[in-house]
């Protein structure tokens, strides 16, 4: 349904006001704030069309009115510009990502950490599968006595790594001459043709050196496992504990027990929604959802496609939290292809 300009005016001047603040809002403080060229009684009229026609609801105990579900939607799909981000928070976000280079563990959670800050909502970054890129080389770093770092890089540069034990007397050299090794086996081969049995014949061929590599192919293993799965990466959940909505220790409960759940969020989340922006809000998400709104986008890095978003309440600041995972999904694009 198409509302005329006055309307549309009211509309936004009330989500505004009531994303601001978390209280109804009357018609006076609309005509007072906004500077509206109308009295009153007229936006109180206009005001009562708005909720005969599904857009507005007035809480029981109250005489101002709050945008409903529905009036949230009609804002967002036809009336909402997203926020851009200024080019001081830009630049805080190209260097959370190129410092890290292609450390991808970094990288994320730089991200999680970043729209989570920017939007002050809770975040969350769904990290593909990186499993068809091939291996480029493996290297073994001693970090201290006893310890040391095996670190694998694909042929696009992404970084994943895990720190081992080692036994006392190994060396540098022989963290070396073992790396040179696993390079030798596995040179240019994809993650996802190296299996359990390849690293066991490797194994067996390396005995004699069979308590280092033991425990550099066990990791091995687990990073090539790693590579195969989507992650969910999560920031800033106590964000949402500064919001009035979720003082509801029932609607808090049931957000915390989606985190606690492996998977729960990605498994709620639309699957295919390509790179635009896209945004459920409160009962258009399964029903333990029912109390929040998503603001998400795909990304693709390594051709796998990958999802970072914000969750917060209903009334959310679309505008801002659209804006900023629009800029990161570009900032992602130009940095992952």
């Amino acid at each position: 349904m198409t509302l005329d300009e006055r309307k549309r005016q009211i509309l936004q001047s009330i989500i505004k006001d009531y994303v601001e603040t978390a209280e109804p809002v009357g018609s006076r403080a609309v005509v007072r704030k906004h500077d509206l060229k109308i009295s009153a009684a007229t936006v109180r009229n206009e005001m009562a069309d708005l909720e005969e026609m599904g857009y507005l609801e007035q809480p029981h105990t109250s005489a101002g009115r709050i945008p409903s579900e529905r009036g949230f939607r009609y804002y967002v799909d036809c009336m909402m510009e997203n926020e851009t981000l200024s080019e001081e928070q830009l630049e805080d976000l190209r260097k959370a990502i190129t410092s890290s280079v292609r450390d991808l563990d970094q990288v994320i959670a730089q991200i999680a950490q970043f729209l989570s800050q920017i939007t002050r909502y809770t975040s969350f970054v769904i990290v593909p599968s990186v499993s068809a890129t091939q291996f480029r080389y493996l290297q073994l770093i001693s970090l201290n006595p006893g310890q040391a770092l095996i670190i694998l890089v694909t042929d696009l540069g992404v970084i994943m790594h895990r720190k081992i034990d080692i036994p006392l007397s190994v060396t540098n050299e022989d963290l070396e001459n073992i790396g040179s090794l696993f390079n030798k086996v596995f040179a240019s081969r994809r993650l996802d043709e190296l299996r359990r049995t390849d690293l066991r014949a490797l194994r067996e061929e390396l005995y004699q050196r069979r308590n280092v590599i033991d425990t550099a192919l066990d990791a091995l293993e687990l990073l090539l496992q790693s590579s195969k799965e989507e992650r969910v990466v999560v920031s800033g959940v106590l964000n949402l504990l500064n919001e009035p909505e979720f003082k509801d220790l029932e609607k808090l409960r049931r957000f915390l027990s989606l985190l606690e759940e492996e998977g729960a969020i990605k498994n709620r989340l639309p699957q295919d929604i390509g790179d635009n922006v896209n945004i459920t809000i409160g009962r258009e998400n399964p029903e333990d959802m029912k109390d929040m709104s998503v603001v998400m986008a795909g990304y693709k890095t390594f051709g796998e496609m990958g999802k970072i978003g914000v969750i917060g309440p209903v009334r959310m600041e679309y505008w801002r939290a659209a804006g900023t995972v629009e800029a990161v999904r570009d900032l992602l694009k130009e940095t992952f292809y």
